[in-house]
């Protein structure tokens, strides 16, 4: 509330009650400091009661949706082992079969060249549809957290 507005009505209230000049202004002062912390404490508690609300129900349905949280994240930390997995091990093992097999350096090359290809679009591909479940995910979550507010507010926003 306004301390301009709490001042002018305490004022208001002390027309006609004659008391010592100082003495009234101290009143006044007085209760519109005691006033002002009030509904600014007041404000404030209820401000962060709703805060409060909205973190213990986000927290919940993140609660609610923790398996496919976990399922993406192990998608995601599964597809980048594999491809640190192919970049380390198997393309070295293949350029090695290829060099024992004496297969000619430029067939070698192009071959590689193509499974490299290959492979990363092949991962980019399921990395791809990862992300989209993660998404899909995060959608179902902030959904529910709209239809929720929804139900609070009323208004639909």
């Amino acid at each position: 509330m306004d301390s301009t507005k709490i001042k002018a009505a305490v004022e208001r209230t002390l027309v006609g009650v004659e008391l010592d000049t100082n003495l009234k202004q101290l009143i006044v002062s007085s209760v519109t400091s005691e006033v002002g912390n009030q509904f600014g404490t007041q404000s404030l508690k209820e401000r962060l009661a709703v805060r409060f609300e909205y973190e213990k129900h986000y927290l919940d349905l993140l609660k609610s949706h923790k398996e496919e949280i976990k399922f993406a994240a192990s998608l995601q930390e599964d597809l980048r082992k594999e491809r640190a997995k192919f970049f380390a091990e198997t393309l070295r093992e293949v350029s090695k079969t290829l060099s024992d097999a004496q297969v000619a350096p430029e067939v070698a090359s192009n071959w590689l060249k193509e499974l490299v290809d290959s492979y990363t679009a092949s991962l980019n591909v399921s990395s791809g549809l990862v992300e989209e479940h993660t998404l899909d995910t995060i959608g179902q979550i902030r959904s529910a957290t709209r239809q929720d507010i929804n139900g609070i507010d009323g208004d639909g926003k």
